[in-house]
C-alpha cells in the first residue's frame, strides 16, 4: 500500500474529517491513503454488519452498497469480510466512493485478503484512514476504537444484519453517543438479526424495507433524493440475484 502515497492531516488543516471534530475527543492526527476530501465533499454513510454474513446478508450489502453508489453517497466500513466487503464492491460496481477506516497503520490492510479491494477502492477515486501511525502494533482494542471513527466521519450508519452481541454494535452505541441517524434493514429480511431486532426498538431508527425507505433516510442527511417504489424484498428474484452474484 505504501505505493499508493501516505499522507496525514491535523485537526487544524482542511482536509482533517469536519465531522470528526465534533466528537468528545478527536484524533490529532489522522493518516491517509488516497483521495480524503471525498469525506467532507459528500454525505457519508456508513454501512455495516456480520462478517459471517448469510446469503441475504451478501444480497443486501451489495444492493445497499449499489444504491447509494449511484446516489453519490460515500460508504464507509472498516473493510472487514462479510456485508463490509459487498456493500463495498456495490458501491464500486456503481461508481461510487468509499471510505475505508483501518485499526492499525496503513502500511498494511486488516484482513489482508482484502487487499485487492483495497486496491480497487483506491483506484477508484475512494481513501483508506486510520488514527494509527506506520507501524502501530495491532491491539484488540483498536478495532473498537476504529468503530467510533467510522460513525465519526458519517452521518448516518445503516446495519445490514447483526447479531446483538456482534462487534458491528459497537459502532452502533457509537452512532448513539454521536447523535448520528441510524437504520437497518428489516430483521425479517435478514437471518442473522437479534442486533437488528434490538435497534427497531429504538426510537428514531429507520426500518429499511424498500429502496423508498433508503431514499428516505438518505433525505433525512439532507442528501437529494429520487423515490422509487420497489420492495428489497420483491427485488429477491432469480434475474437480479444472478446478475448480483455474478458481481461479488
Amino acid at each position: 500500500m505504501m505505493r499508493y502515497g501516505m499522507n496525514r492531516t491535523e485537526r487544524t488543516q482542511d482536509s482533517y474529517p469536519k465531522q470528526l471534530l465534533e466528537l468528545a475527543k478527536p484524533p490529532d492526527n489522522i493518516y491517509f491513503i488516497g483521495n480524503i476530501d471525498i469525506i467532507n465533499q459528500y454525505k457519508s454513510i456508513a454501512v455495516i454488519g456480520s462478517r459471517k454474513v448469510s446469503e441475504k446478508g451478501i444480497f443486501y450489502a451489495w444492493l445497499v452498497g449499489q444504491e447509494l453508489g449511484k446516489r453519490g453517497i460515500n460508504v464507509v466500513n472498516g473493510l472487514a469480510h462479510g456485508c463490509d466487503t459487498y456493500a463495498f464492491k456495490g458501491a464500486l460496481s456503481a461508481g461510487g466512493k468509499c471510505t475505508a477506516v483501518m485499526p492499525c497503520g496503513l502500511e498494511q490492510i486488516v484482513p489482508r485478503s482484502n487487499t485487492g479491494l483495497a486496491v480497487e477502492l483506491l483506484s477508484k477515486g475512494g481513501c483508506l484512514i486510520s488514527e494509527y501511525p506506520v507501524m502501530s502494533p495491532i491491539q484488540k482494542y483498536q478495532y473498537i476504537q476504529r468503530d467510533r471513527l467510522q460513525s465519526g466521519i458519517s452521518g448516518g450508519v445503516l446495519v445490514i444484519e447483526a447479531t446483538y452481541d456482534s462487534g458491528t454494535m459497537h459502532t452502533v452505541r457509537y452512532a448513539i453517543q454521536q447523535g448520528k441517524k441510524l437504520a437497518c434493514i428489516d430483521s425479517r429480511l435478514a437471518d442473522q438479526a437479534s442486533g437488528n431486532r434490538w435497534m427497531e426498538g429504538l426510537k428514531g431508527v429507520k426500518v429499511i424495507r424498500s429502496i423508498e425507505d433508503l431514499d428516505c433516510f438518505i433525505n433525512e442527511l439532507s442528501c437529494s433524493v429520487t423515490y422509487r417504489q420497489m420492495t428489497l424484498e420483491g427485488l429477491i428474484d432469480e434475474e437480479n440475484s444472478e446478475r448480483i452474484y455474478k458481481n461479488v
